[in-house]
């Protein structure tokens, strides 16, 4: 069998890089004495910063420097200098099976309903009956689903001591880059109100810096236990956080991924989107809560930037005294 390094590829949301982040593992025990790299977009790649078993995380701004049919190319060269023997996808993108067939990896793998999947030498099915970690790992041979995991350093794991309070905290990631994903601004409000002002519970506020004005709101209604970090940490001192919560309440979203990543336990709020995709957490005290009995749900994968028929009930309808009973639940426990 023929030796050379590996490169492991997704560039999409973070919260599916996250979930490719057990291929890493899985490529190092079969290529032991091999290197292994990942190629992802600019936010995957802090995701998988300081990976022990990674050699190398490469980064491709398809977006922005690496944008447009230049981009690829020069993506290809890099890659191709770099002499892969095999690619293994995770990303069912035509620009990135291109890429790897542009860049002359012999052998690419992906997934058999990729766009462009004929770019492929090697197609595995895509199961719709699996979590999506387990999915990925087919593109390997198969295994269980397991926690993935992130590698903060020290530092970030200081910052991150520094920023949230000292006992229990709950930690709660509001946003989502799709409208139909996120739980309504005054349930999370009240959330707030409730754990803050009637248990005294501390709450820390999560989320990127388009998240800024959400938060800023929602951090209003709550009192000096309140701290909001929203858009004042980078991804992995964010994660750092997480791992000091005693709980984490989020959308379907990648901080849901981030917490299971952490071992915390999560409690995951689905609106437009349902479970059944495959990405919703696995934690042995993980929580979904989610409207059910809605003929229009779920209206998409993603979500869309407003509810389709105009009511959202999906996320209007979820009460929020079921979410802070299953938070208190954890809480205590």
């Amino acid at each position: 069998m023929a030796s050379g390094p590996t490169l492991l590829v997704d560039t999409s949301f973070l919260g599916d890089v996250l979930c490719a982040e057990p291929l890493v593992r899985a490529a190092a025990r079969r290529w032991p004495e091999e290197p292994v790299d990942f190629l992802a977009g600019p936010g995957g790649a802090q995701m998988l910063q300081g990976h022990p078993q990674l050699r190398e995380v490469l980064v491709f701004d398809k977006r922005g420097a690496d944008r447009g049919l230049n981009g690829l190319r020069r993506m290809a060269g890099r890659l191709r200098r770099r002499g892969y023997l095999r690619a293994i996808c995770s990303h069912r993108s035509w620009r990135t099976a291109g890429l790897l067939r542009l860049a002359g990896i012999p052998e690419r793998t992906g997934f058999k309903g990729a766009s462009a999947a004929w770019l492929y030498s090697r197609k595995i099915p895509y199961r719709n009956d699996l979590h999506e970690i387990e999915r990925n790992l087919q593109l390997l041979g198969g295994g269980p689903w397991e926690r993935p995991r992130m590698f903060p350093s020290e530092a970030e794991r200081q910052r991150a001591a520094d920023l949230a309070p000292s006992g229990p905290f709950v930690a709660i990631a509001p946003g989502s880059i799709w409208a139909t994903k996120r739980w309504p601004a005054r349930h999370f409000e009240q959330v707030v109100r409730s754990l803050t002002r009637t248990d005294g519970i501390p709450v820390v506020l999560l989320g990127g810096p388009d998240d800024r004005e959400l938060c800023d709101r929602i951090a209003t209604v709550g009192d000096r236990r309140v701290t909001d970090l929203c858009g004042r940490t980078r991804l992995r001192e964010s994660f750092a956080v997480l791992e000091r919560a005693a709980v984490l309440l989020s959308n379907d979203s990648a901080p849901m991924h981030m917490g299971v990543a952490a071992g915390i336990p999560v409690v995951a709020i689905y609106c437009s989107t349902v479970p059944g995709f495959g990405f919703g957490p696995r934690g042995e005290r993980d929580l979904v809560l989610e409207v059910d009995g809605l003929a229009c749900r779920p209206c998409g994968i993603h979500g869309h930037p407003e509810c389709p028929e105009k009511h959202f009930r999906c996320g209007k309808d979820l009460d929020p005294a079921s979410v802070l009973e299953a938070i208190r639940a954890r809480v205590r426990t």
